[in-house]
């Protein structure tokens, strides 16, 4: 498996454990912001492509669902694992279509492993509960079921880490997904989706469209099988997101609007705070 193509390649789409062209044919340029250098490129899916994904993802869940909690476990185990060996190669890649500094593009892939290997260990301690009755006859428990498809649109400040925490979470629940990453750094996440297929897990389980936010939100939005939307960005499109999920009764989870300001005032060193500003992990 080719994970490191070279400038000119075209990335795809993953749908149904099958890489694919968008559709439609279309593609697009993703832009180092660095330099402004084209530096990769890769298919751009519409709202076609993300049903075909949400099928995919419909149809694979009943088996998911019920492969044992252990089972799930070793699989986001060998990603966590795959992740580390490639962590110092695939860094590179983020860093070039993200623009934080390599350090942080290494220490994101390190912290995303831990996460899915955290998650490996909590898909086997999904407990259920006994509740008191008020009467003796009656018996009441909780026991917690996979949600089942899972959309999931995430921004580009953490290229990896914003697809590990939800990406792990609803396959250790047992969920099947569709991601659709920031299209400003879409290529960490064919790298991930391509160790997480290395990794064995079942076709339709993970399935990622790179494209057109608006049609393929809507999409998921539409698709009573997509029960919960993950979103992290804009609060102008969360604030979209929960006005459509209001009609569908689409579950919804968001991180809206963070921002981070460094104010530099005259009398400070400014070598020194530029160096404190891009923190190391």
């Amino acid at each position: 498996m080719n994970f490191l193509k070279t400038k000119g390649m075209t990335y795809q789409l993953y749908i149904n454990g099958i890489w694919k062209n968008a559709h439609d044919g279309t593609t697009y340029d993703v832009i180092n912001p660095a330099t402004e250098e084209i530096i990769f490129n890769t298919a751009y899916g519409n709202a076609k492509d993300a049903k075909e994904a949400i099928e995919a993802a419909a149809d694979a869940l009943p088996k998911w669902k019920k492969t044992n909690a252990f089972e799930r476990a070793k699989y986001l185990k060998a990603i966590a694992l795959l992740m580390r060996e490639h962590a110092s190669d695939f860094a590179t890649i983020t860093t070039q279509e993200s623009g934080k500094p390599y350090t942080e593009s290494n220490g994101e892939w390190l912290v995303s492993a831990d996460i899915f290997e955290w998650f490996a260990e909590e898909a086997k301690r999904t407990y259920g509960m006994v509740i008191p009755a008020s009467r003796n006859d009656k018996r009441m428990s909780i026991i917690w079921q996979p949600m089942g498809v899972v959309g999931m649109i995430t921004a580009w400040n953490f290229p990896i880490w914003n697809l590990a925490r939800p990406w792990a979470a609803a396959l250790a629940a047992g969920c099947t997904i569709v991601a659709k990453p920031s299209e400003f750094t879409p290529i960490s996440a064919v790298l991930l989706t391509q160790l997480i297929e290395k990794a064995g897990i079942p076709n339709g389980v993970v399935n990622l469209v790179n494209g057109d936010a608006p049609s393929i939100g809507d999409a998921m939005l539409l698709d009573k099988r997509v029960r919960k939307i993950h979103f992290v960005g804009s609060t102008r499109v969360g604030k979209l997101l929960m006005d459509k999920a209001s009609v569908t009764n689409t579950k919804l989870s968001l991180e809206l609007g963070g921002n981070a300001p460094i104010i530099v005032f005259d009398d400070v060193d400014v070598e020194k705070i530029a160096t404190d500003a891009a923190s190391k992990i």
